[in-house]
């Protein structure tokens, strides 16, 4: 047995493998394990082979064997390849002006395999827009377009980015007046218009009084 088992790897990384010896019956491991001479291969021609350790250089899948005797045991290796499908997704569809959304970038190379979104690089189509890393912040509110970019394959969404509500409350009456009690404008001159009314009523009485006694 071969471990680790179905590994996938970006091109040109090592993988150095161990061998396990297992029972014939059950499939256990035998305990000790033999001390035995292996010899590991691949199935593509351009892997880099040591001992136990392969170096794949290119992307793919491949099959790794190992043989001692008439023992014989394999396994899988897939090396990632340049990917032909991405997806980039926001944290959140929309955000408040000067908050910030987070990406995450997903996609497959051409036999289905998963690529590192990690190393994804981000653009906007808003110059203001500040970018660290997956992290995008958004100091203007309006439609913000933002790609991901690896190696020449992109990928693009966009979301809105709302501004901050306007005040529309009437303004609050002074507090002066509240404060000092005092009455209201329209108040003072309605009181003021009875009191001359009373004043004329008063005068044209005692007119009237003086013209019957002359």
């Amino acid at each position: 047995m071969l471990s680790p088992s179905n590994a996938v790897v970006e091109p040109g990384t090592p993988v150095t493998f161990e061998v396990t010896v297992l029972a014939s019956e059950g499939g256990a491991p035998l305990d000790p394990q033999p001390e035995l001479t292996y010899t590991l291969g691949t199935d593509a021609g351009d892997d880099i082979v040591d001992g136990l350790t392969v170096t794949a250089t290119s992307s793919g899948p491949r099959a790794v064997f190992v043989r001692s005797g008439s023992q014989y045991g394999s396994t899988s290796l897939t090396v990632i390849g340049e990917p032909v499908a991405m997806q980039v997704t926001p944290s959140a569809p929309s955000v408040a002006q000067g908050g910030s959304l987070t990406f995450t970038v997903t996609g497959t190379d051409k036999w289905g395999t998963p690529i590192d979104g990690s190393a994804a690089v981000l653009t906007s189509s808003v110059a203001t827009d500040v970018i660290d890393g997956l992290k995008v912040t958004f100091p203007t509110a309006s439609p913000h377009t933002i790609t991901a970019t690896i190696g020449g394959v992109t990928a693009s969404v966009t979301v809105e980015v709302v501004g901050a509500p306007v005040n529309s409350a009437a303004p609050a009456a002074p507090a002066g007046l509240a404060e000092t009690g005092a009455a209201p404008l329209g108040a003072g001159l309605v009181a003021a218009t009875l009191l001359l009314a009373g004043a004329a009523i008063s005068v044209l009485t005692m007119a009237r009084r003086r013209s019957l006694h002359g």
